[in-house]
């Protein structure tokens, strides 16, 4: 699917309790200087003023209403429902975006195999020198940062600004994830049905992180970043690389229950309930597993091929250390990732 010239682009902002961050990102999101968008605004049955302000101060908005809080996934989903055109952007609703936002958006997705894309997104408290390669994830499901020579290449597209085509992969992500995880399924799912995800510099973003959930950080929310990073790996690739996988998963385990107790990077119970999790939802995993093969088009050692062997960001001797033993152990079995090829 080729896109046409300035084609109509439906733009989904999620809000859940994000009255004070609206009025800067729709301003910003309205000021944009391109022929044809719609604006759509998924409340997430906020508790605070966030419909009535957005009716009154910006009419153009259209508003969809969820009852109940169906999360990241389920909201953005409702939103593409509703969505009148078959491109689609995603953004948060903390972030003011920069003139040249959308149509830097639409011009990296018009390619026909190009999936999805992304903005440069500056989010607030991350270096700088993270921004001067993209990056990729490893098997764990963290983001490896400054992996990518070229400026347009990165792994999957974050969910705080990007943009996709419906007519290719339909609703978004798995309202099973509800929060965390849900645009690497995507952009995996998008690799594996054969299509091209791309990044753009032309297309920035100011990130605030965190605006809607940074405050209420709780176990449950980090119990669903672990669940949904292992979820990732577990859902696309075959099961003689999960046996390969299995020394990574129980090192990853360990540690972070370790850190659980003794630093408190973690919590200990989050990371235990993430796993019971994982383990009462093998029927739905198989299902899943089974469901989304069916639209596989490529190999999987050309996904691996763009993922990282790394498991930390490589800043002192220890993480450089426990890189090279995580890099040798991809060697020994097989694992080709973007290091060893």
């Amino acid at each position: 699917m080729s896109v046409p010239h300035d084609p109509g682009c439906s733009i989904i902002i999620l809000n859940y309790n994000g009255r004070h961050l609206l009025e800067k990102c729709l301003q910003s999101v309205l000021s944009q200087e391109y022929p044809s968008f719609e604006v759509l605004l998924v409340d997430n049955a906020s508790q605070d003023d966030s419909v009535s302000f957005v009716q009154s101060e910006f009419p153009s908005v259209r508003i969809v209403r969820s009852d109940t809080n169906l999360g990241f996934a389920g909201g953005n989903n409702l939103g593409v429902r509703n969505a009148r055109e078959a491109l689609v952007v995603l953004l948060n609703n903390d972030t003011v975006v920069k003139g040249g936002w959308l149509k830097g958006l639409v011009e990296a997705v018009a390619g026909p195999d190009v999936a999805i894309a992304s903005s440069l997104v500056i989010t607030e408290g991350i270096p700088g020198r993270y921004y001067e390669k993209n990056g990729s994830i490893n098997f764990l499901g963290h983001n490896i940062m400054r992996v990518f020579e070229n400026p347009g290449d990165i792994f999957y597209a974050g969910g705080a600004s990007l943009i996709y085509k419906k007519e290719l992969l339909g609703l978004p992500f798995d309202e099973e994830y509800f929060a965390y995880g849900e645009d690497v399924y995507l952009g995996l799912r998008a690799r594996f049905m054969g299509y091209r995800v791309l990044h753009t510099n032309e297309s920035r973003v100011d990130h605030l992180g965190g605006g809607t959930s940074g405050k209420q950080f709780t176990r449950r929310l980090q119990m669903l970043q672990e669940r949904n990073r292992l979820t990732n790996t577990l859902l696309f690739f075959s099961m003689p690389t999960l046996f390969r996988l299995v020394p990574l998963f129980l090192a990853n385990f360990v540690a972070k229950c370790a850190a659980g107790i003794v630093a408190q990077r973690y919590s200990l119970l989050a990371i235990l309930w993430a796993h019971f999790e994982i383990v009462v939802r093998i029927p739905w995993l198989i299902r899943k597993r089974k469901l989304l093969r069916n639209n596989f088009r490529v190999r999987e050692g050309v996904v691996i091929s763009c993922m990282s062997g790394r498991i930390t960001q490589g800043e002192n001797t220890v993480g450089r250390a426990l890189d090279h033993i995580a890099l040798l152990y991809h060697r020994l079995v097989g694992l080709k990732t973007i290091e060893l090829t």
